[in-house]
């Protein structure tokens, strides 16, 4: 018992690690957050389901997929472009045409990114493959906990800074959250670009 447990904590450690740094997905999270913080989290909670998703393929069909899984930089380069304008509109248009967008809407946004995320799709073909075989399905359910708490306390922190900080902190989450996913998606078209050169 005391192995599992320690297994277990072990992927909480590991899934606070994957969760936490900045990334297109974190600013996808954040820029939603300003809204309230359940359009962060229903974002979040859509990535997380990807995950899933992802951990379910690796373990099946890791062997098959081979090169063609870089056609998903393609893909990807074109959710994260729509994306980041459409955060750029909410930004800088005096009428926020999609305020009214709705948090169930906002979880398949964050499925749809996940699932096109080419980093996300090799991490889980690479190191998460490994890292299911080596440490277990207690670890799995750890990296997992980690990513729930995640996506449930960080837009809220978000949010809670918008309503302390006014406008000015709204301003800048979304903007550096639309340059940050522009940033990612140019990354990810040239490395597709050169791989198929």
């Amino acid at each position: 018992m005391l192995h599992q447990f320690y297994d277990f904590v072990l992927g909480m450690v590991f899934g606070f690690f994957l969760a936490v740094p900045p990334g297109p997905m974190n600013a996808l999270i954040a820029a939603e957050a300003t809204r309230s913080p359940i359009h962060g989290t229903s974002v979040g909670l859509g990535a997380m389901s990807a995950d899933g998703i992802l951990m379910v393929i690796t373990y099946f069909f890791s062997r098959v997929l081979g090169h063609y899984v870089y056609y998903l930089y393609f893909i990807g380069f074109a959710v994260m472009m729509y994306l980041a304008i459409s955060i750029l509109k909410s930004t800088f248009s005096p009428r926020n045409t999609s305020s009214n967008r709705s948090p169930f809407l906002n979880y398949f946004m964050g499925v749809s990114m996940g699932l096109t995320n080419p980093y996300q799709v090799f991490w889980w073909l690479t190191a998460g493959l490994s890292f299911m075989s080596v440490f277990g399905i207690f670890s799995v359910v750890g990296l997992f906990t980690a990513i729930l708490i995640w996506v449930f306390v960080f837009p809220y922190a978000v949010y809670v800074g918008k309503v302390y900080g006014g406008s000015k902190v709204d301003f800048v989450v979304k903007l550096v959250s639309a340059l940050g996913i522009i940033t990612f998606a140019v990354y990810i078209i040239i490395r597709a670009l050169l791989y198929f050169m």
